[in-house]
């Protein structure tokens, strides 16, 4: 069983998801690679959203600077990003208004990509790695709150089931046939912040949380095409001749629109899957003891099977 205060575990995951976050921002000024971009604002993220799981163990001003300068990296990595997809999504086409297209896409892309890199230039210099980890132990120092000092395990029994049934509810609303884009954009970026906290407390649940995860995966696959079909229409309004490709974008995101509804159906859409998820988030304790069970008083006999064992 996992008696770790949840003060202590949340600055263990902030300071783990930090180094990530340092180390990709790191990759990111040595090559601005689509893929680097891209592992960026996932790491950027998975530290957001540890601040915003264990958001009663870090507030105050110096918290606050943080989220702020998190988003600025989100913004101008976005913007980069949203290039890459649209560049990515163009290359596929054999229109001939594509070729120009992407000759403008592609100066948009390094105006971007300077601005970003400005801005990590300029976080390294301020030694900003060690001022965030210094924030986050004072932070969850000084907040002594009920929170913080409950065990792990409490902290997730009574966080995981409200926010996977409010996925569902979400998800529900969202797989309507008539859904508009922004409330699928809306569901995307929750369905996100949700694996990430189970991906947080994945420690407490073993292996079996690898499955949940993987139906939570697909889904976001199939969101996020549906959003880049938005986000590049979006995009090449700007540009005149660019009404051929957004009508077949506009087709695309509908078809990718039906295969995530028949996909949230087969997998999500039943009142037993949610029980299923929310029986298996409500019982931490019971598989912390399955991956750790407690040593009892053994016998002779008993102590010198298990050293034998050790040995072997």
């Amino acid at each position: 069983m996992d008696y770790t205060e949840t003060r202590r575990f949340a600055i263990d995951q902030a300071n783990r998801q930090l180094v990530k976050l340092g180390f990709q921002i790191n990759q990111s000024l040595r090559s601005h690679n689509p893929e680097a971009v891209h592992d960026l604002r996932v790491a950027v993220r998975r530290f957001s959203q540890t601040l915003r799981v264990f958001k009663p163990c870090f507030r105050g001003k110096e918290m606050r600077k943080v989220r702020r300068e998190l988003k600025d990296i989100t913004d101008l990595a976005g913007e980069v990003r949203n290039c890459d997809v649209a560049l990515k999504l163009l290359s596929k086409s054999q229109k001939p208004e594509a070729s120009p297209l992407r000759h403008r896409l592609e100066g948009r892309r390094r105006e971007c990509e300077r601005a970003l890199v400005g801005f990590l230039r300029h976080w390294i210099d301020r030694k900003s790695s060690a001022r965030w980890r210094a924030a986050v132990q004072d932070a969850a120092t000084v907040n002594s709150e009920p929170f913080g000092k409950a065990p792990i395990v409490t902290t997730a029994q009574r966080i995981l089931p409200r926010v996977a049934r409010e996925f569902f509810e979400r998800g529900n609303r969202a797989s309507k046939t008539k859904t508009a884009p922004a409330e699928l954009h809306r569901f995307r970026i929750a369905s996100k912040r949700f694996r990430y906290t189970l991906e947080l407390l994945t420690s407490l649940y073993g292996p079996q949380m690898k499955s949940f995860l993987e139906k939570i995966r697909r889904a976001q696959g199939l969101l996020g095409e549906i959003n880049d079909c938005e986000m590049v229409r979006n995009l090449l309004s700007h540009y005149k001749d660019a009404d051929g490709l957004t009508s077949l974008l506009r087709k695309r995101q509908a078809r990718k629109i039906q295969e995530f509804q028949r996909h949230w159906e087969g997998t999500f859409g039943t009142h037993r899957e949610m029980q299923s998820w929310s029986a298996f988030l409500r019982r931490p304790i019971e598989r912390a003891r399955q991956v750790k069970k407690p040593l009892t008083r053994a016998g002779p006999a008993q102590a010198a099977s298990r050293r034998s064992a050790a040995v072997a």
